[in-house]
């Protein structure tokens, strides 16, 4: 088989999608991970429905501005995939293959051509007692599991206990 006849697959379960500003922000609510997909990444996600070829994607690039270039489809799949953006599926050669610079050799595309070539930025996002800045004498002691070791709010040197511990507020 081809590698350009798979039918990539964009992963849908367990994510948040949200199109903010023309960018498409998608959170893995299995990581804690927030990923930003510029419109080039997005386009490709979201056209990997299952049904589509890679022939069939590399043709309708034109959507996000981009030349109808195969490099420019294993470029975002492999971003995409390095994510967990996409069920499981072959790629081929190295990913180094399909970096930015390589695709823009490819291409002999000019320096402007790099705002439109997919990229797909992440970070993993705190959990909200790990984002929390301290915590209440009355929170600490009412946190299930007890306890995390956050700082006591107004009493910055003392912290609620290790978790486990049957009371909070120790140093």
């Amino acid at each position: 088989m081809d590698m350009r006849d798979q039918k990539p697959r964009a992963r849908t379960e367990g994510l948040l999608v949200e199109d903010v500003d023309g960018e498409t922000l998608v959170y893995d609510l299995g990581s804690h991970e927030a990923h930003r997909l510029n419109p080039a990444a997005a386009l490709v996600w979201r056209m990997s429905d299952g049904r589509a070829t890679v022939r069939e994607l590399v043709s309708r690039l034109d959507e996000a501005g981009l030349p109808r270039d195969e490099a420019v489809v294993w470029m975002a799949l492999t971003r995409l995939d390095a994510v967990g953006l996409l069920e499981p599926m072959d790629l081929p050669g190295s990913r180094s293959a399909f970096s930015r610079k390589e695709v823009l050799r490819v291409l002999g595309a000019a320096a402007a051509m790099t705002l439109l070539l997919p990229a797909v930025d992440s970070v993993v996002a705190p959990l909200a007692a790990q984002a929390a800045s301290c915590v209440t004498p009355a929170q600490c002691n009412q946190q299930q599991p007890p306890c995390s070791g956050l700082p006591l709010c107004n009493q910055p040197t003392r912290r609620c206990a290790p978790q486990g511990a049957t009371k909070c507020g120790g140093r």
